[in-house]
């Protein structure tokens, strides 16, 4: 099952098809969704935490933006 997986991910990449990174980057709106914004000490603000939802491009065509949660920066206290 995972050889098969893989064929199809190699497939898809030949055409174009490439998945977004999002994780520790810096959000961008072209590319991403905000669904939540967390304080977090240890990224700055702006800085994407986690993905939920995997977002796509084909060539240079946005397919699918991901979802993703923003830090807020350190907590206020």
């Amino acid at each position: 099952m995972v050889l098969v997986q893989k064929q199809l991910n190699d497939l898809l990449s030949e055409h174009g098809l490439q998945p977004i990174e999002a994780e520790g980057k810096r959000f961008d709106p072209n590319l991403h969704e905000a669904i939540a914004h967390e304080p977090s000490d240890q990224s700055p603000e702006g800085t994407v935490l986690r993905q939920t939802r995997r977002g796509y491009r084909l060539k240079d065509r946005l397919l699918r933006p991901s979802k993703v949660v923003v830090s807020s920066g350190p907590a206020k206290k």
